[in-house]
Order: C-alpha cells, then structure tokens, then sequence
C-alpha cells in the first residue's frame, strides 16, 4: 500500500528572520501612525444652509463627538482650507493604518 505523504516544509532561519524583521518594522509604524493621527481634528465637514431675509446663507461646520455627546463647531471661511487638507490627510492616514493592521495579521499568521 503506497501513501502519498505530502513534504513538509522546514522553517527557514533567513526566511522566519526577514518576516519577523518586517512584522516589528510594520508595528512601529503602526504605532507611529495612530500617534499622528491624533493630531488631526476628528469629525466630518457639513455644509448648513439657512435663509434669512429672502436670501440663503450657507456655512461650513465640523460635526464631531465629543464624550458621548455629538458636537457642530462652525468653521470660518478663512480656517476652510486648511481644515479640508487636514481632514484629506487624516483619511489617507486612516488607510494606511488599516493596511499596516492587514499586514501585521497576515504576518502573525506566517509567524
């Protein structure tokens, strides 16, 4: 009778070394990462329209919660621009994060 065992693979140290050398790189960056992403303001950006006197007025304000409770803070025309780059850059850094944590189970499962 004749079984056709399948081969087994032996860990590899050069192998194991270089995976294990990226999974501690990707934690620090990880970490590094959700430290940045601190810095930036939370929330979304709404655009509010009212109408007053027979003309319509619309204003940017930053809905975010804050201990619970959800907050609107209007935004003046002047911090507008600079508070998009900072909510863009705060998504690009959310994607990241979520790919280095997609990286770092996919190696935990090698490991």
């Amino acid at each position: 009778m004749y079984y056709n065992y399948m081969k087994v693979a032996e860990k590899d140290d050069a192998v194991s070394g270089i995976l294990e050398e990226e999974y501690r790189r990707s934690r620090e960056v990880l970490a590094a990462l959700s430290k940045k992403l601190a810095h930036y303001p939370k929330g979304s950006l709404n655009i509010r329209k009212k109408a007053y006197k027979g003309k319509e007025y619309a204003y940017h304000y930053l809905v975010a919660r804050n201990q619970g409770r959800v907050v609107n803070r209007h935004v003046p025309k002047a911090e507008l621009p600079h508070l998009k780059q900072q909510l863009e850059e705060r998504d690009k850094c959310r994607k990241e994060i979520q790919a280095y944590r997609k990286r770092i189970a996919y190696l935990e499962k090698l490991l």
